[in-house]
């Protein structure tokens, strides 16, 4: 397969699809917590997270499957039959789906600091009985996957068929291949780098310091408010020019006024911080936003030298670009596939023909071009 072109596999029919119907989600506790990497211990700590599919006798068949910054442990199906929306990647996992319950034992698992239930600023702090807030200790890319481990371990699953994952979970999916080489057979990395780049740090700054202002200013209140101001810069990068030409255009709403909302994007995005408020958190998102700035697989795993990181890889890897992602853009993952390559190691490049920007690998607007990608990789 040609690392440098638009991958040309058909849309072939896939088998005939479904659902997973209602899933409940679990929980587990370790008491005893973990060492994160800044040097403290979090403890006690929980985890949230959901499974689909049937395990097989021998484990293996199982696929963790890593949610990006928003996302949560709930991946696909409904929690009640009157659930407005499933799960966050439902459209890809099921019987006959790309990730084949059928075949695999899929299981996901919410982040560290995320606000859907595995401990976070918003947890209790045994030392203070107050939420942590921003005393929630420092974490990294690195402790997200510690905590996958130790639940992975918990469950008894030492093997790993396949790690996926997009954008911050991509992250995840690339760390478990660098990390833990003897434990992944597969690896799936879609829209995400081996570093975060300048313009990334920058992005995340910028939205980090609305919540941070607002905080100062505002209290909690204006926390909220900076969160909502983040989430739209957030989304903005999140699609693409053409996308939002195509979706919006100069259209303008009625009786605008001239300094509140007059651009109907103007007031997508109002609508996509306000909906946002609803469901996270503005300290969660100040941690998992660092954690990204800080990720560097060359850093933590090769002295600065990516190669020499790469080197500790035994997966097969498959990575996932789309050519209007500006957020993390082919060449972040066309550098790590050539380095992968020239060590003799199994990996190719996917670059998807895309309008839709970062937020592609969320959802097949036109023809099924993403799913096609993961079925061939998780199944040849």
């Amino acid at each position: 397969m040609d690392a440098r072109t638009t991958h040309a596999l058909a849309a072939e029919t896939l088998t005939a699809e479904g659902e997973v119907g209602i899933v409940t989600p679990q929980r587990i506790a370790f008491p005893e917590g973990i060492d994160l990497t800044c040097g403290q211990r979090l403890a006690p700590l929980e985890a949230v997270y959901e499974t689909y599919g049937t395990l097989a006798p021998d484990q293996s068949n199982v696929i963790l499957l890593c949610h990006a910054l928003s996302g949560g442990a709930h991946a696909a199906g409904r929690h009640h039959p009157d659930d407005r929306k499933p799960g966050w990647w439902d459209l890809y996992i099921g019987p006959g789906k790309a990730l084949d319950t059928n075949r695999f034992y899929i299981i996901c698992i919410n982040a560290l600091a995320s606000p859907y239930g595995t401990t976070s600023p918003l947890s209790i702090d045994p030392s203070s009985g107050q939420p942590y807030h921003l005393n929630f200790p420092p974490i990294k890319v690195t402790d997200w996957v510690e905590l996958e481990r130790i639940v992975l371990d918990a469950l008894g699953i030492q093997r790993i068929y396949a790690v996926v994952g997009g954008s911050t979970g991509g992250m995840r999916a690339f760390e478990w291949a660098v990390r833990y080489p003897e434990r992944v057979q597969k690896a799936l990395v879609i829209a995400a780098p081996a570093r975060s780049s300048p313009m990334v740090i920058a992005l995340n700054h910028i939205q980090r310091q609305t919540i941070l202002m607002g905080l100062e200013y505002g209290g909690v209140e204006g926390a909220e408010r900076g969160l909502m101001l983040a989430r739209m810069l957030a989304h903005i990068s999140y699609l693409s020019e053409p996308a939002l030409w195509s979706k919006f255009g100069r259209d303008t709403v009625p009786e605008a006024e001239f300094w509140s909302v007059t651009y109907q994007v103007e007031s997508y995005l109002e609508y996509k911080g306000s909906t946002f408020l609803q469901r996270f958190d503005p300290f969660c998102y100040l941690y998992i936003t660092r954690a990204m700035d800080n990720f560097d697989l060359g850093y933590t795993y090769g002295e600065g030298d990516l190669r020499r990181a790469l080197m500790r890889v035994q997966a097969r890897m498959r990575f996932v670009s789309f050519t209007s992602d500006w957020l993390f853009p082919p060449a972040g993952q066309q550098e790590a596939v050539e380095i992968l390559q020239s060590l003799g190691k199994p990996a190719d490049h996917v670059v998807i023909d895309s309008p839709w920007g970062h937020d592609s690998f969320l959802v097949e607007r036109v023809k099924p071009q993403l799913k096609p990608v993961i079925k061939e990789f998780l199944e040849e």
